[in-house]
C-alpha cells in the first residue's frame, strides 16, 4: 500500500472513530440527531458535485436529477419487498447510468452552455416524474414507518457514506484523472494537446458524481420515509449544491465539508430567526460570505493552520 494511501486510511478511520464519540451528544435528542443526518447529507452531495464543478470546471445545476433517481430508485425497490440497505448500490447504478446518457453529450459544452444544458435536464426529469403514476406522480411515495431503521443506525450510515465521499474526492485529486481533470479546467486545448483524453476523463468524473449523488438520494429516502418529484428534482437542491462548494472553497478537498457545515448552520438559523423573509435573508447572508472570501473557507483555513504551526515551531 502506497503512502498516500494508507494516510487516507488512516484519515477515513480516524474520522469514523471522531464521529462515533460524539455520536452520543448528536443523538441526545431528536432534533440533533436529525441536523447529523442533514449534515452528512450534505457532505456526501457536496463532496459528489466538486468532482465536476470544482475538480473538472463545469457548472452543474442538474444534480438534482441524479439525487431524485437515487431516491425514487431506494423508495421503489423498498416498497417492492428489498431491504433497504440492499436497494443503495442499485440506486447508484441506476444513478451513474442516468448521469452518463444525459451528461456524455452536454459534457460536449463548456461553461454556460453547459450549465444552460444541466438546468434543462433537470427541470425536465422533474416534469416527467410528476406524470408517472407507478412512482406515485405529483404526490409521491410514502415508505413503510415501521421500517424506520432508527437514529443509531441512520447516524452510523450517514457518516461512513460522508467519510466514503470524502475519501473518494481525495483519491480522486490525487489520481492521473484528477490531474487530468485540473488540466481540463484551465486550459481544455491545452489538456487535449498533452494526450488528455478529453472525454474519457469526463464521463468517468461524471458517472463517479451521479453514483455519489445517487447515494445521497438513497440515504435522503432511508431516513426522511417520504419522497415527493418536487423535493427531490427541485432546482433549489441544485442551487444549494454549488453554494455549499463556493462557501467551503471550490476544487479542494476539505471546501465542500466546511461549505456543509456552513450552509447548514445558516439555514437552520435563518429558518429560525427569519422564518417569514428567510429566501431573501439567507440569499443575501450567502453573497456576503461569497463576496468576502470569494476563495471559500478551506483556503482561509488552511492559511491559518499553517501560521499556528509556524508559530509554534
Amino acid at each position: 500500500m502506497s503512502s498516500f494511501a494508507r494516510r487516507q486510511l488512516l484519515l477515513g478511520l480516524g474520522a469514523i472513530a471522531g464521529l462515533a464519540l460524539i455520536a452520543p451528544l448528536l443523538l441526545a435528542n431528536p432534533y440533533s440527531s436529525r441536523l447529523a443526518q442533514l449534515l452528512f447529507l450534505n457532505i456526501l452531495l457536496a463532496s459528489a458535485w466538486n468532482l465536476v464543478g470544482g475538480f473538472a470546471g463545469q457548472i452543474s445545476f442538474g444534480n438534482a436529477s441524479l439525487f431524485g433517481v437515487g431516491a425514487y430508485a431506494t423508495s421503489m425497490l423498498w416498497l417492492a419487498g428489498f431491504h433497504p440497505f440492499l436497494t443503495m448500490p442499485a440506486a447508484a447504478v441506476l444513478a451513474a447510468l442516468y448521469g452518463v446518457a444525459w451528461g456524455w453529450p452536454c459534457l460536449r459544452l463548456r461553461g454556460p452552455y453547459f450549465a444552460i444544458a444541466t438546468i434543462g435536464v433537470a427541470e425536465a426529469t422533474r416534469i416527467v416524474a410528476n406524470h408517472i403514476e407507478a412512482a406515485g406522480g405529483a404526490s409521491g411515495l410514502t415508505l413503510p414507518l415501521e421500517q424506520d431503521l432508527g437514529p443509531v443506525l441512520l447516524y452510523a450510515l450517514g457518516a461512513v457514506l460522508a467519510v466514503a465521499a470524502v475519501l473518494v474526492s481525495a483519491a480522486v485529486r490525487r489520481s492521473r484523472l484528477g490531474l487530468g481533470l485540473i488540466a481540463l479546467r484551465e486550459d481544455a486545448q491545452a489538456a487535449a494537446a498533452s494526450g488528455v483524453n478529453v472525454a474519457r476523463q469526463q464521463v468517468t468524473v461524471f458517472a463517479i458524481t451521479a453514483a455519489l449523488t445517487g447515494l445521497a438520494g438513497s440515504y435522503y429516502a432511508v431516513f426522511t420515509l417520504y419522497i415527493v418529484p418536487e423535493k427531490v428534482f427541485g432546482f433549489d437542491l441544485s442551487i444549494s449544491l454549488v453554494l455549499m462548494v463556493l462557501v467551503g472553497g471550490i476544487g479542494t478537498v476539505m471546501g465542500p465539508v466546511l461549505g456543509a457545515g456552513i450552509y447548514l448552520f445558516l439555514e437552520q438559523f435563518v429558518l429560525a430567526s427569519l422564518a417569514d423573509i428567510h429566501l431573501a435573508a439567507f440569499g443575501a447572508l450567502l453573497i456576503f460570505i461569497i463576496l468576502l472570501e470569494p476563495r471559500g473557507a478551506a483556503p482561509r483555513l488552511a492559511q491559518f493552520v499553517r501560521l499556528i504551526r509556524r508559530r509554534v515551531g
